[in-house]
């Protein structure tokens, strides 16, 4: 009689596999499961080895199938009125709707590589210097987008204005760059700016020296993409637009100006035909409209620019940086009066809420719906701006899409549509648990509403109360409350025991 073959390996992993999805059979089934389970493994392994058709492609199937254990497991215990209930309840706590929230702001930052707009919105700085940072551009009377002035007015203010601690022009462009010899895949951002840019801004170079004259500045997400942090490329000659120049200094890895993405700083004298937008440092104590009115002065007396006054704009680099939060605080502020007319949200209300009695419950609710809307508001503010001020984005002006109408309206409707949320959410959660209202009952009949009320019941499931809600607004005494409490008299036909 032929020995019994040595049990292989794999039918050895695939019983280990199976004992260790048997903790979450019911205990019930766990004697049965495990049964069956092993003997399918031991009867397929036996069947396919007197055949001979055990090879490596069944030795991998039976390992699958060890694992789908583990599925089966999991249905065993999902399936029982226990395990549903509780999941049940879980899903219906304010702690359930407070973590998904939070799950999903933690998957908006995963997602943006860490908030990085948000970072460089709420924490960056520039290094201090006399003067407060400044923008200063053209808009027309008429239509059109905000455009630069011409660029003679840049040496006129720096010499002839009081009021500014220096003056720098700035042209943002794509073009194409060539490196050692290899073009730059995707036209890189390019600034043409004058000399003194970076003293205006307080910054000093990492490697190399700024130039005086014509030369170029890389950042260093520039040095490193273009050539791979080398040392080196200090004295390299780079190609824009076809142009030679050579590369003359590296900025620091943390020196962020208008935008994340690789830049490249054509160092240069910037003539008349050009149109710039103009860096500033304006002195302490100076106001917007005695800064433009000396501006537009010295423009029509030195370059005979007219009229300019009324059409030059102004913003700090911290206000520029900061108008999606200030946008956002206008939706913000939209949304909750719209909020408050849509749902007649009465302060008679409000203060019944926190009679003495019902303080410490109406505390707890305040805390949840704040917590929840902050949230919510939180994922909407985040998403629209990392989705704006993109790496490729620039901070300047009409060209930051962070200030455009378009974010402004996305924040209103999603400002909105959270409040919205969250007050129909909170009407549709127990007042004393704060869990989701369960066991729905319909009520009446929507055709007689003359002495009787037509819509749906919903109960707590700890026996804490029932919740109307009415079909239509006739249906029920609009002066009454659609809540009413339940004594612990009630609590043993809806509490589950824990």
């Amino acid at each position: 009689m032929p020995e019994d073959p040595r049990k292989p390996w794999v039918v050895a992993i695939s019983q280990a596999l199976v004992r260790g999805a048997a903790p979450l059979v019911p205990v019930e089934q766990r004697e049965e499961w495990l049964r069956e389970w092993r003997a399918e493994i031991w009867h397929r392994w036996q069947f396919l080895f007197h055949t001979h058709e055990w090879n490596r492609r069944e030795k991998f199937l039976l390992l699958r199938s060890a694992l789908g254990a583990f599925a089966d497991a999991a249905w065993l215990l999902a399936s029982q009125e226990s395990v549903r209930t509780r999941i049940s309840g879980t899903a219906r706590s304010p702690f359930t709707c407070l973590a998904a929230l939070a799950l999903i702001l933690i998957g908006i930052a995963v997602g943006s590589s860490g908030l990085q707009a948000t970072r460089e919105m709420l924490f960056r700085q520039m290094p201090s210097k006399a003067g407060t940072l400044t923008f200063i551009w053209l808009h027309h009377y008429l239509g059109g987008s905000d455009k630069g002035l011409p660029a003679d007015v840049v040496p006129a203010w720096d010499q002839g204005s009081k009021l500014l601690k220096g003056v720098a022009g700035l042209e943002v462009r794509h073009l194409p760059v060539s490196f050692a010899g290899r073009a730059v895949p995707e036209n890189p951002l390019v600034i043409s700016a004058s000399p003194n840019l970076f003293d205006l801004l307080g910054i000093r170079p990492a490697l190399g020296k700024f130039p005086a004259g014509t030369g170029v500045v890389l950042d260093h997400r520039a040095w490193v993409a273009f050539a791979k942090s080398q040392r080196a490329a200090i004295g390299s000659e780079i190609k824009i637009s076809g142009q030679p120049y050579q590369v003359a200094a590296v900025l620091p890895g943390n020196f962020e100006f208008l935008s994340r993405q690789p830049t490249v700083y054509l160092m240069e004298r910037l003539t008349y035909e050009r149109k710039a937008f103009i860096a500033a440092r304006v002195k302490p104590g100076v106001n917007e409209s005695q800064l433009k009115k000396d501006l537009a002065r010295i423009a029509a007396e030195v370059c005979y620019y007219y009229n300019l006054q009324n059409q030059l704009r102004v913003s700090t680099w911290r206000e520029a940086l900061l108008s999606p939060l200030m946008s956002f605080g206008i939706a913000t502020a939209l949304a909750c009066f719209f909020a408050c007319m849509a749902f007649r949200t009465s302060f008679e209300g409000i203060k019944r809420a926190f009679e003495p009695e019902q303080r410490k419950a109406a505390a707890g609710r305040t805390l949840f719906f704040l917590a929840k809307t902050g949230l919510a508001l939180a994922c909407v503010f985040v998403s629209g701006l990392e989705w704006s001020r993109s790496e490729s984005s620039v901070l300047l002006a009409s060209r930051d899409p962070g200030s455009g109408p378009f974010l402004i309206w996305l924040y209103v409707l999603g400002t909105m549509g959270v409040l919205f949320w969250a007050v129909a959410d909170q009407r549709a959660r127990c007042r004393v648990c704060l869990r989701l209202m369960a066991f729905p009952v319909r009520i009446g009949c929507p055709g007689s509403l003359l002495l009787d009320w037509s819509g749906t019941e919903l109960f707590c499931s700890e026996g804490h109360g029932l919740l109307h809600v009415p079909l239509m607004a006739p249906s029920w005494d609009e002066e009454s409350d659609r809540w009413i409490s339940l004594d612990d008299s009630w609590k043993g036909l809806f509490a589950h025991e824990k």
